[in-house]
Parts: structure tokens; C-alpha cells; sequence
């Protein structure tokens, strides 16, 4: 790194910067004169909510609620972390600043680049999340160094009554340490940038004394002005900021050099420390996917490639709301662990220079493909990138390959690609709001003319909807396209009042021909949105959606992030109907349980449970409603405070129902009611419901599912059955605890898991006569076991002793009920001896 450093700072030699001394040159380094520090920042402190300025000893305040502020490993001793909208320190200095002559120097490691507001500011307007500033933002006086919304290094100073800006032509790297400096001279009339030790951008102005405001605040990690959107600061700088100094001189290229020489820091840590910075936020989920901290929404892109699960999604790093959108990216091996990565696109200038919108990504002949939507201050286009492994880092194409919505049909813009193979050709489908005639939703069509996919053929309109027949609102977004083999579907997310919708059919590589003019629903009671879908490594088609907070922006504010991911979801099309079960990877979640048969219950019951409770846990319960007219749960309980959250079916309406009426004494919470109508066969309800936290999801004859969100006091953790109207009885009850979940974010280690055992399945696949040979059996051992269908559900109790001579389990494939199972995917979980062993089955 500093061989090419030295290469650069030879080459700008013409920009003024002094040559490096031969390898076999005696002559000492020059030396920065440290008395011209005027003012240092060595944030060294190890905790508390203020630094301590070290030539002055001025103190400052960090902004944010007490106890917030955060500090991480720097360049040397400690450095001060900022999270976008709060973080940042602030105070006065009465020093004097010299009016010929300075340079600010600082370091810093940037998480993601600063807010540029999409609607409020003007392009020309460069956000300045500044490591520096005192300026004035009434007269404009003093001096600020900070990076732009692009990641670029940015200056500001007024002379004369001149107001000067300089920015870099490059971007610093994100998640590393870099030094940057500018230098002002105004008596030569020259500014200058600098990035790790050598010059990247030099300017005239017309020369003249700086002119400063000796009463300015001084901000460090933010900029001076006060920019706002839903009541958070959107110009502080998001990531970690060490050794700010500002110097009564200009330094000259080799001063700037040594002070880049000093220290050789290490990569930062700029993980979010979840279990501190969380520790009290009882609403927070642990083994659902969600932010490390600040926004999140729609869930796209999701692929598996060299074993691994890739999902992206719509990201604001710099806080909990809408504004600045990246692409997020999560990596699993498994569905249900993932590790939160460095964003994979931001915006930088040209067609997406004001945000990222969501999109699709796909895989051909090997190499994965994202297309998104990029968004200007005028319009929207579709944009490429592609990446090579371990796919951590993505090449955005140059230009849009779709440049703007389609003019000669009338619309309300266009967003959301979604790319699909219909026999040899590549098509694709955008969302958009058809404006001639009735307002209505559609999707625009285009079909690839290139092998690289940068040229596509406009072709019309796919698909169009009828409000007034189908109810499909007047815009689309995140459409998505599947080909189950006889038929195939389109859903789409409607606008307004977002609703997840799909329709049967078949594509004729022109439209989508419906069986229907209604379309489905694809939750039973609406909360989630914007599936994102891939065959896992099974085949199995799998789905992953957003499930929003539904709470206001103080809410988000207190929490510090927002929104959650659905857990994995198997996506089956039986009668035209796409049925929902979890992901069977989700087994592998379960710890110890409570079960329970044949449990009596009615209206007057309570407690039926035996004091049952918790906030991480999964429910799977057969409940014959018996005579009742109401049948379900009562969640998130508290008798004390008159806190629960009420699931159930209600038989004479024929509707699924959340009562969240007394779900929460909290404010700024939903506590609306949702229902949805929906017949059940008689019979047999069975359940699968999962808690965590905040959410709730809840599948349904492993088929109909929802999700829906509840934030309870502290201590609001009963579980309990619910009745009206009549008893029911709960004839197979089991609640499996989750503890601490399997999901993991930036911060959390995700757990080895060598501890379980996996032993060998032969054959495998097979439609009978399954094989599950152990290995290291050196005594008579107890292996005691069930064989779990697809929807979690025990089909087959294995127990027996094995022994080095006979390591092998055998299951000839029958279930529990003497019937056989039915082909797809299985899993085989238990113990041998005291260690938790799993395997898959597949039945063919």
C-alpha cells in the first residue's frame, strides 16, 4: 500500500507534491511542525458521552441518548463510532484561527456514505458529513472536511466573500481506514485534497484571508447545517472517525506524507455490537433476519450459488428511514444463520445517483446478474452488475441498460425488474402504473437481445389490471414470475394499501394469460410483502419477504432499526393455489419442549398451558375446535396489566383474526385489529406459529400462512390457548424454545456447527428403506429420534441401541400411522447417547 501510494505521489508531482528520497538516502524524513496543532482530537476516552479536545482541553458533547455513545479499536487507542443520525460530537473552542494558512487532517472508516435527500436537496448541493466543521451556516465562515453522499472527500471554506468547495474525483474505500486532508492557502490561492498521504485534487480560487467565526459550533462527524427528514439529522456521517486535527499552516506533501506514516491501522471493526447496543430492547428479534441497525425494506435477489444463500434488500445505513437507498446484502449457508455483508451497490453519480431501488437477480451459465432500479432527480432506469465469487463485491455496468420508462405509452414511472427464462429467451418484466384510460397497475415487458443482457427489445405490456374487477390499486411494484411446470404465476405487489396478489397462468413469450381475473392473496391476513424467491439447494422453491413494523418513525427512532425478514418458506402450487409451509431448515431452530395431549378448553379457561411462556418459541398443536365459535391462542399475555395478543379462527364468520386491541399499554404501537375471510375444511386446525419477539408468523394446514407484529411490556410472555363460544381440545400441543435463534447479524458469531452429528443416509434418495449409519461407536448407544415431514411435523419415532458392531438405523419409510410417506423432504433430528444429531431424507 505505501509502494503505491509513493507511485501516486510521483505522478502528481505536476500538482505540486515533493518526490520520494532514494531507498539508500541517509537524510532524515522532514518533520511536521506539531506547533502549529492548534486543535486535536485523539477520542481516546473510553466511554462516557464526551470527548476531550487535547490541546484546549475543550470538552464536547456526543449527541445521542445517555449512555449511546460508542467507541472502537482506531488508527491508535480508541476512536469514536457515528451512526448517521446520532453519534457526533459537538462544542466550542476559543482558539485563534489563522486566516492565511491550514489544513484539517483526519481519519476515517466509513460504514456506508451520507444521506443526500432525494426530494429536498438540490444535486448541486453536496451533502458534507464533515470530520471537521465550524462553519457559520448563516454567513458561511470557517472551514469543514467531510466525505459527500458519492464517498467522495469534500472541503468547504470562505474567503474574501468567496465560498469555496473542492471534492475529490474518487471515492474512499468503505469499511477501511483512510487519512484525508485539506490544505488551504490563502495567501497563493490553492486548496488542496489528499488521500492517504498523497494529493488527489488541487484548485485556484482567487486569493484572499479565510474568514472564520471564532463562536461557531465545532461538529465532528456531522455536518454544520441542520438537514431533517421525519425527525432525523440526515447529514451525519455513519462509521468510525480517529485523530482529528486542525493546523495553523499549510502542510506541506512530505508533512502530510509522515503524518499518513505514523501508524499502520488494521481493519476496523464496524460491526454493529447488537447484544449491547440491544441489550434492553425487548421488541428486537434474535432469530429472524433484520438489520444490524437503521432501515430496511423489500427483500429481493435472493440466490444460491457455491452452497451459499445470497439475499439483498432495500437499505439506508445512516438510520431507521426511507431515504439514501443501498443494496443490503445476507449471506447463509443454510437459510436460517446469516451474516450481514458490506452493501453491494450505492449511489454514485449518473442515472442512480440519488438511490438503488429494489430489483431481481439471476444466475446464467454460472455467473450471477443483478438488475435494479436507479433513480435521478428526473427518472428511473434499470441498472446491471455482476460479480464474481465469493460475490461480496459487484461491478455495476456503466450506463442503464433501460434508460427510462417506455414514452409512448402512458404511465406513472416504472420500478422493480424482475428477470425470467421462457424457453431459450431472457425476458423481463418492470412494474408500473398504466395511465390511458383507468388508472391501473402493469407490467412493462422487455425480451434480452444480447448473451451479456445489456440490450433489451421493448414489447409491450405483459400484464395490465382492472381495478374496478380485480382490485389490483393503480400501480405495481416487485412483480415476480414462477413456472411450477403446468402452470406458472405472476404476483405482484399492489398499490395503494400494499397487498401481495398473484394470479394462475401461463406466459406465451408475449402476455400472461390468466385462469382468473381475481387474483389470490398470498398471506391470509396481509403483512407481508415483496416475496423474493429461488429453488434452495433441494429444489425446494423458496421464498423470503419483508414483514414492516407498522409502527411511526419515533418508534423507529427509539429502536434504531426497523422492519424484519420473514423466516424461509416453501412455496408448493396445489389447485392453482400457492400453499406456504416453513422452510424445514427451520427445525434445526428447536431446543427443548413442553408438550402436551388432549388439553380441555373454553372461554372460562386460563393458564391451561401450566404458566407456559417466553418470547422466542415455536407452537405446533392439532386443535379439534370442538364446539366453539372462536379457537386459537392468546400470546404476548399479562393478566396484571390486561396485555395478549389473540391468533385465532372464527368459526361463524369464517375468518382468521389478530386482535391486537389489548396487545400493547405501549405508545406509538399497533394495536389494530386484522382479519381476513378464509374457509376451513371441518375438522382438525393445525398450527405452526412462530414467535419472536415482535413478530409472529403463523402457517396454517400446511398451507395458508401470515405474519403479523405485536411489541408487549416487558414481562407480557404467556402463552395460553383461547375459546369462545363452546370447548375445544388441543389433542397434540408441542412448544419447542428458541434460544437466541439461529439467525445471525454483523455482530454475532454464528455458532460452529461441528457439535452436530450428520450421520451417512443411503440410499438417498429412495422410496424406502432409509439407512442412517453412525460413525465412532465404540459402546452400546441410544439413538432416540423423529422423522420430521417438510412442515415440521414428527411422522416416525425412532429409538435404538446401536453398537460398533451394528452403527446403523434403519427406516423402512412408513410413518406413525401405518401410512406411507409421501415423496419430497424429510429430516431425520435426535439424539445419539447426549448429542443432537440431524439428516436429510429425500423420498422419491
Amino acid at each position: 500500500m505505501k509502494k503505491y501510494t509513493t507511485i501516486i505521489l510521483l505522478s502528481l508531482l505536476v500538482l505540486g507534491c515533493g518526490s520520494k528520497k532514494h531507498a539508500d538516502d541517509t537524510t532524515p524524513p522532514p518533520t511536521t511542525n506539531e506547533t502549529a496543532e492548534l486543535i486535536s482530537f485523539k477520542f481516546n476516552e473510553s466511554s462516557g458521552q464526551t470527548i476531550n479536545e487535547t490541546k484546549t482541553n475543550a470538552t464536547f458533547s456526543i449527541n445521542g441518548p445517555s449512555g449511546s455513545a460508542e467507541r472502537i479499536t482506531g488508527v491508535e487507542g480508541k476512536a469514536l463510532r457515528v451512526n448517521g443520525f446520532y453519534g457526533w460530537a459537538t462544542g466550542k473552542i476559543n482558539v485563534s484561527y489563522p486566516t492565511n494558512k491550514v489544513c484539517v487532517t483526519a481519519w476515517v472508516a466509513p460504514s456506508a456514505f451520507p444521506v443526500q435527500r432525494k426530494d429536498l436537496d438540490q444535486l448541486s448541493e453536496n451533502t458534507n458529513a464533515s470530520l471537521f466543521s465550524n462553519v457559520n451556516t448563516t454567513t458561511n465562515a470557517g472551514v469543514a472536511l467531510g466525505i459527500d453522499q458519492y464517498g467522495r472527500i469534500i472541503g468547504q471554506f470562505k474567503v474574501g466573500t468567496a465560498i469555496v468547495t473542492i471534492i475529490s474525483d474518487q471515492q474512499i474505500e468503505l469499511k477501511k481506514w483512510s487519512f484525508v486532508s485539506l490544505n488551504i492557502n490563502g495567501l497563493s490561492g490553492l486548496a488542496s485534497l489528499y488521500l492517504n498521504g498523497a494529493k488527489v485534487k488541487a484548485i485556484a480560487f482567487t486569493s484572499g484571508n479565510i474568514v472564520w467565526d471564532n463562536n461557531a459550533t465545532i461538529y465532528i462527524g456531522k455536518e454544520s447545517k441542520i438537514k431533517t427528514i421525519a425527525g432525523f439529522d440526515t447529514n451525519g456521517l455513519t462509521g468510525a472517525i480517529d485523530q482529528v486535527s486542525l493546523w495553523g499552516k499549510d502542510l506541506t506533501d512530505a508533512e502530510i506524507l509522515t503524518q499518513y506514516n505514523k501508524v499502520s491501522p488494521s481493519i476496523p471493526n464496524l460491526k454493529i455490537p447488537i447484544e449491547t447496543r440491544f441489550a434492553d430492547d425487548i421488541h428486537r428479534p434474535k432469530y429472524h433476519l433484520l438489520p444490524s441497525s437503521a432501515w430496511t425494506n423489500e427483500s429481493h435477489g435472493l440466490l444460491y450459488i457455491d452452497n451459499k444463500y445470497h439475499l439483498f434488500s432495500q437499505r439506508n445505513y445512516n438510520g431507521p428511514y426511507l431515504e439514501h437507498i443501498n443494496w443490503g446484502h445476507y449471506v447463509s449457508s443454510d437459510l436460517v444463520s446469516w451474516e450481514e455483508k458490506t452493501q453491494v451497490l450505492w449511489p454514485q453519480p449518473g442515472f442512480d445517483e440519488v438511490g438503488i431501488w429494489s430489483g431481481h437477480a439471476v444466475i446464467k451459465n454460472g455467473q450471477p446478474y443483478i438488475f435494479y432500479t436507479g433513480v435521478n432527480k428526473a427518472k428511473a432506469g434499470i441498472g446491471l452488475a455482476t460479480s464474481s465469487a465469493p460475490y461480496d463485491s459487484w461491478t455495476k455496468n456503466g450506463a442503464p441498460i433501460i434508460s427510462s420508462v417506455p414514452s409512448n405509452i402512458a404511465n406513472a414511472d416504472f420500478r422493480d425488474p424482475f428477470v425470467f427464462q421462457h424457453n431459450s429467451d431472457w425476458y423481463m418484466m418492470v412494474g408500473t402504473g398504466l395511465r390511458t384510460g383507468t388508472a391501473r397497475g402493469g407490467l412493462f415487458l422487455y425480451k434480452s437481445i444480447s448473451t451479456d443482457f445489456k440490450q433489451w427489445s421493448q414489447q409491450g405490456t405483459m400484464l395490465e389490471g382492472d381495478p374496478s374487477a380485480d382490485g389490483t390499486g393503480d400501480f405495481w411494484e416487485m412483480p415476480v414470475y414462477y413456472n411450477f411446470g403446468a402452470k406458472s404465476i405472476v404476483l405482484i405487489n399492489k398499490l395503494p394499501n400494499a397487498n401481495a396478489l398473484y394470479w394462475t397462468g401461463s406466459f406465451d413469450g408475449a402476455k400472461f394469460i390468466r385462469d382468473n381475473v381475481v387474483p389470490e392473496r398470498l398471506e391470509v391476513i396481509n403483512q407481508l410483502l415483496s416475496p423474493s424467491i429461488h429453488p434452495d439447494a433441494n429444489g425446494n422453491l423458496t421464498a423470503i419477504g419483508i414483514v414492516p413494523d407498522g409502527v411511526n418513525s419515533a418508534k423507529h427512532k427509539q429502536q434504531g432499526w426497523a422492519h424484519v425478514f420473514s423466516l424461509p418458506r416453501v412455496w408448493t402450487l396445489v389447485n392453482n393455489k400457492i400453499k406456504q409451509v416453513p422452510h424445514p431448515n427451520l427445525l434445526q431452530l428447536r431446543g427443548t419442549s413442553k408438550n402436551f395431549t388432549n388439553v380441555s378448553f373454553d372461554q372460562n379457561s386460563s393458564n391451561v398451558l401450566n404458566g407456559a411462556s417466553g418470547t422466542q418459541y415455536e407452537i405446533v398443536a392439532t386443535i379439534n375446535p370442538g364446539t366453539t365459535t372462536k379457537v386459537g391462542f392468546s400470546l404476548n399475555k399479562n393478566l396484571a396489566i390486561g396485555e395478549q395478543t389473540l391468533i385465532y379462527y372464527d368459526m361463524v364468520s369464517k375468518s382468521f383474526v389478530v386482535d391486537r386491541s389489548k396487545s400493547s399499554i405501549l405508545p406509538d404501537v399497533p394495536t389494530s385489529n386484522q382479519s381476513s375471510n378464509y374457509e376451513l375444511p371441518a375438522g382438525d386446525i393445525r398450527w405452526r406459529i412462530f414467535v419472536d419477539a415482535s413478530i409472529i408468523e403463523v402457517f396454517v394446514n400446511e398451507e395458508l400462512a401470515f405474519a403479523t407484529r405485536s411489541f408487549p411490556s416487558a414481562g407480557s410472555n404467556q402463552i395460553d390457548l383461547y375459546a369462545q363460544g363452546g370447548t375445544a381440545i388441543a389433542t397434540d400441543l408441542k412448544i419447542y424454545n428458541i434460544q437466541g435463534g439461529g439467525t445471525a447479524s454483523v455482530s454475532k458469531n454464528v455458532e460452529s456447527k461441528e457439535d452436530t452429528i450428520h450421520p451417512v443416509v443411503y440410499p438417498n434418495p429412495s422410496s424406502e428403506n432409509f439407512n442412517f449409519k453412525f460413525y465412532n461407536i465404540e459402546k452400546t448407544t441410544a439413538v432416540a429420534a423423529y422423522v420430521f415431514d417438510i412442515n415440521g411435523f414428527p411422522v416416525k419415532k425412532i429409538e435404538k441401541l446401536i453398537d460398533s458392531e451394528n452403527p446403523i438405523v434403519n427406516w423402512n419409510g412408513y410413518m406413525d400411522n401405518g401410512m406411507k410417506a409421501r415423496e419430497g423432504v424429510y429430516i431425520i433430528k435426535g439424539f445419539v447417547e447426549n448429542d443432537l444429531f440431524d439428516a436429510k431424507i429425500i423420498i422419491k
